[in-house]
């Protein structure tokens, strides 16, 4: 069986941080609204083929022009008398920086950003053998104007430093790469789970990644 769904949401942000108005200090509240429209369909039932796709995007307010789009399917089929699935899953975000991203007044730190949407497209295939509980995952992912919390020291005099901290945006495109084996094993009442992951950043001075 299938399922359809038609939404449309509205939603009301409130903020409150400081500003300077005629040199005093106030508290100032800034609103934000947004209107999106969107639709999915599902199929949940049956045993051999799975899929669920969401699609939304922001046609009104602070997040005008922002897409999610959202798909992952899966198909089973019998394999030396047990299940084998192999499953696919994919998006494309284009989402607007956060407020605070783009705005944030503090007595130490302060920024007012222009900045442009971050857009992260993932491909990602798993396959699953149930048998030997064991699972492995590849995936691969391109950002668009990442966006990040970054730091920079500069020296004001020989014994004192300036650290400036802020929000900041890549303008290239950055490349991610997972790779994961999720392994279970078991032995009477013992039961051991590992979980073995690599990845790799094309740019590991923005996005540093542990390999």
């Amino acid at each position: 069986s299938l399922g359809l769904k038609i939404f449309a949401t509205h939603e009301l942000r409130t903020f409150e941080m400081d500003d300077s108005l005629g040199g005093f200090p106030v508290c100032q509240k800034e609103t934000e609204h947004n209107i999106s429209i969107g639709g999915q369909l599902i199929k949940s039932q049956g045993h051999t083929l799975h899929y669920n796709a969401k699609a939304e995007t922001w046609i009104i307010g602070e997040d005008l022009g922002q897409l999610k789009l959202d798909g992952n399917a899966d198909v089973n089929f019998p394999l030396f008398g047990d299940t084998v699935r192999l499953a696919a899953k994919a998006y494309i975000h284009r989402l607007n920086p956060t407020f605070y991203e783009r705005h944030y007044h503090a007595k130490h730190f302060w920024w007012d950003n222009s900045m442009s949407h971050e857009t992260r497209t993932r491909i990602e295939g798993a396959f699953t053998y149930e048998k030997t509980s064991t699972t492995l995952r590849v995936g691969i992912e391109e950002i668009q104007n990442y966006t990040y919390y970054g730091m920079s020291y500069t020296s004001a005099d020989e014994k004192h430093t300036l650290m400036q901290a802020g929000v900041r945006q890549h303008g290239g495109n950055l490349n991610v790469m997972t790779a994961q084996l999720d392994q279970k094993l078991r032995l009477g009442p013992l039961h051991w789970d590992n979980i073995l992951t690599y990845q790799t950043s094309s740019n590991d001075k923005v996005l540093p990644l542990p390999t």
